[in-house]
């Protein structure tokens, strides 16, 4: 039961906010498979990050490489965002 409170919660405080970053990607005009990249990458990095804590005998490699894929599309949204507002206010 500690493990599947353990991937929920590691669920619950990623997802939400790179749901959140990823609409307002959309949202600010970024290509449509930019947007399906990075939830793709989403979903592949919860997966595999949740594989790697269910299991009794953790294999780190699925975790490392999971939270990987769920930093990379969190940091690109970030970025682009940060792109976007600049070349707003550059306008």
């Amino acid at each position: 039961m500690l493990r599947a409170m353990r991937i929920h919660s590691n669920f619950a405080e990623y997802v939400p906010l790179s749901l959140l970053l990823f609409y307002f990607v959309e949202q600010g005009g970024a290509p449509a498979l930019f947007v399906h990249v990075l939830c793709a990458s989403l979903l592949v990095g919860r997966v595999l990050h949740a594989f790697g804590v269910r299991q009794v005998k953790e294999n780190y490699r699925y975790r490392v490489f999971g939270m990987a894929l769920t930093l990379t599309p969190l940091i690109a949204a970030a970025l682009q965002l940060l792109w976007l507002h600049a070349r707003g206010i550059g306008a």
